[in-house]
């Protein structure tokens, strides 16, 4: 990563502690996905993908708002045939970049236009050592595409990191994904899946309290292998109190709406309410100004009422206790690892 990256980063990182940024961009260039995971509402075939001109204004209003970070997710960003430009004019302008992919379309070539386009961090989706009929996200057990992330990072500093979901019925692929995070040095993102709150889907893939004995060997697992060093990025709590949610306690609070600067862009440029709904709020992300951004997050706050009880997001469960436990994020960010 460039210095003059990081040091915008944390100039952008101050600044929306004091007055209302747009510290933290997320770019949804595409709602269209390669894939159809039993578990995943969060994609629209028939989407239209955000225009480059339309790109190149976003950025440029998030350069005035003082972004430090943007973040690219889907759909499947990979299939937004504007990716590598767009990775590269916000490296020119010393911002800090993120992708999550499903890693399908990994290859050489395009891990090496990934890193040299400026890209900072790379989130891959896996989620089984074979491809089933829940998810095909299995690309980082291959041990060439393994390689290439390797070099690109030796080259191009490139981090990755691997996100990956708990279901009922793939426990021995949560086993295989934490050796493999543990053998690659790979950090490790686990989140229990749970339904669309308006469509259930597949329900035997969700758990329910009469799965409290397989969840307890689940979470008893990953609990040991977290303290026997296995890079594990989320915190104990939230696997233990996976049995409140289940019996729909409301003992967390998503901090959404507070998270300074975290303002998510949809195709059209308008401003989604959270990358888990497919939603689009009477208000466009060009139009914003530090006044609106701070009347967004009042209408944030109403939303996470209704939705807060029905969701058991790993990211946003553990950005709300590092916020509430600053302490247990410096020892698990800088003593654990």
């Amino acid at each position: 990563m460039k210095p003059q990256k990081e040091l915008n980063f944390a100039k952008t990182l101050v600044s929306s502690y004091i007055t209302n940024t747009a510290f933290f961009v997320r770019i949804i260039p595409t709602d269209r996905c390669n894939l159809s995971c039993s578990y995943c509402f969060q994609k629209n075939n028939d989407s239209s993908d955000m225009s480059w001109d339309l790109f190149c204004q976003v950025l440029e209003k998030a350069v005035s708002l003082e972004v430090g970070l943007m973040s690219f997710l889907g759909g499947e960003p990979m299939l937004w045939d504007h990716l590598y430009d767009a990775l590269e004019l916000c490296s020119k302008q010393n911002i800090m970049t993120d992708l999550t992919t499903n890693g399908t379309l990994l290859d050489d070539t395009t891990i090496q236009k990934l890193g040299s386009s400026g890209l900072d961090y790379l989130n891959i989706s896996v989620d089984t050592r074979d491809r089933n009929s829940v998810s095909r996200k299995n690309r980082l057990f291959d041990g060439n595409i393994v390689a290439a992330l390797s070099s690109a990072e030796k080259a191009y500093r490139m981090k990755t990191r691997m996100n990956s979901v708990i279901y009922n019925n793939n426990f021995e692929d949560i086993k295989a994904l934490l050796e493999l995070s543990k053998h690659r040095d790979i950090p490790i993102s686990l989140g229990f899946i749970v339904p669309d709150m308006k469509n259930p889907g597949e329900k035997d893939i969700h758990f329910s309290e009469q799965d409290s004995d397989l969840l307890h060997e689940i979470v008893d697992y990953i609990l040991a292998k977290k303290d026997e060093h296995y890079p594990v990025i989320d915190h104990k709590s939230y696997f233990t109190n996976v049995f409140r949610f289940l019996r729909h306690e409301q003992f967390w609070k998503c901090n959404y709406p507070t998270r300074f600067g975290w303002i998510n862009v949809a195709p059209n440029g308008a401003i989604r309410s959270c990358t888990k709904k497919m939603d689009a709020l009477d208000i466009d992300f060009l139009s914003l100004t530090p006044e609106k951004i701070a009347r967004l997050k009042e209408t944030l706050e109403e939303s996470v009422k209704e939705c807060n009880p029905y969701c058991y997001s790993n990211c946003a469960y553990d950005s709300a206790y590092y916020k509430a436990n600053k302490a247990s994020f410096v020892i698990d960010k800088f003593v654990r690892f």
